[in-house]
């Protein structure tokens, strides 16, 4: 729609444009040469005419959203383009099979994660490509969407978790999956989950695979040792890893919770900050925060039977394990696991919990009113 749009507007900016501008002749020779033709008298056209579409279309644009801010403020909204607009501060996260009802006029921004439109009748504009979208089709990421005249569409979310922005009078029906998101603003509030420094979605990025280094970090965090490990001032033998996170992974290797991914090709040590991270190591992690040891004389699992070990002393649940062997492992993934590892039952006996409140490492009282809070139920 705006590319034939554009067209038309070309076409009538083209016309417009010939009559003054096809002079490539003189008194003495007033035939236009070949030449001059494909050489300035075409290219000179085709700048006049996209300069003149770029102002028509901006003035357009311009008295479009000066009316769509009229409405808005007088129903007491934030106009188009304000500071709660350009602060990020609209964006909206949700969870696999949320519905997102989109009536004519409202539109949608699928800032991350994935999603389905769904549509009987009218159509579904891709705005930023210009073009309609079937029923039934995926949505691309950082495209907005709008639903056209006589159109009520709907947007079923299909990843565990999203990040959108809405715009109009959309409505969205929760579904009665597992909220990874509320699970990973609970860590939040007790300090366990930082996120990144992506700037929606408040950061938590749930939607990628974690790396080596935000899974050891997380793992500090669980054993209570993330203010040691930053204090800590001892030498790294890795040499990959960035000045930020070095005080951590020489920490980690000084206790012995980790020895690295092998040597690179000088035979020095290294880590693998950015290494994507897997289910199984991450649970060998957990278990290991539990009480559970994976190396000398008499381990009790091996790093790579960790996911097993988990199902067998109820770290994990039949489901949990089931699902950590078959779907792909994200940072929501990291938030689920972390948040049940707090009452998860720890090799000699309490949960890690009472651990981590032995130590001194929570405020446990805090901790327990965010968890009574949470009506996430685990996979079971």
């Amino acid at each position: 729609m705006k590319r034939f749009a554009a067209l038309v507007l070309a076409g009538a900016v083209l016309a417009g444009c010939a009559a003054g501008y096809a002079a490539g002749g003189t008194a003495g020779d007033p035939l236009i040469s070949l030449r001059y033709l494909t050489g300035t008298w075409l290219p000179g056209l085709r700048t006049q005419a996209e300069e003149r579409v770029e102002t028509t279309s901006d003035r357009a644009y311009q008295t479009a959203l000066a009316a769509l801010n009229d409405c808005r403020t007088a129903a007491g909204g934030q106009p188009e383009g304000g500071a709660a607009a350009s602060s990020g501060l609209t964006d909206r996260r949700v969870k696999r099979g949320d519905m997102i009802r989109l009536p004519t006029g409202s539109g949608l921004l699928l800032l991350a994660g994935s999603a389905q439109v769904i549509y009987a009748g009218g159509a579904v504009v891709d705005v930023t490509d210009g073009l309609t979208v079937g029923s039934s089709s995926a949505l691309t990421p950082r495209h907005r969407y709008l639903a056209a005249e006589n159109t009520a569409a709907s947007v079923s979310i299909t990843s565990d978790t999203a990040v959108i922005c809405l715009e109009g009078a959309c409505t969205i029906t929760p579904s009665g999956e597992v909220d990874y998101n509320a699970l990973a603003g609970a860590l939040r509030d007790m300090g366990m989950f930082k996120g990144s420094d992506l700037g929606y979605g408040s950061g938590y990025d749930l939607e990628r695979a974690p790396t080596r280094i935000e899974g050891l970090i997380m793992f500090l965090r669980l054993l209570g040792e993330e203010q040691a490990a930053q204090a800590y001032t001892g030498d790294c033998p890795f040499v990959d890893v960035p000045d930020w996170c070095r005080a951590y992974t020489a920490y980690a290797y000084a206790q012995g919770y980790t020895k690295g991914v092998g040597k690179d090709a000088a035979g020095r040590m290294i880590f693998g900050p950015q290494n994507t991270i897997t289910a199984g190591e991450y649970v060998t992690f957990l278990l290991r925060t539990l009480g559970y040891r994976d190396s000398g004389a008499d381990p009790d699992f091996a790093w790579n039977t960790s996911l097993a070990k988990g199902r067998e002393t109820g770290v994990l649940t039949e489901l949990e394990y089931q699902r950590l062997t078959e779907r792909p492992f994200l940072r929501a993934q990291v938030a689920y696991l972390s948040y049940f590892a707090l009452t998860a039952p720890r090799k000699d006996g309490g949960i890690l919990l009472d651990s981590l409140d032995s130590r001194g490492s929570i405020d446990r009282a805090a901790v327990e009113a965010i968890m009574a809070g949470v009506e996430v139920q685990r996979l079971m």
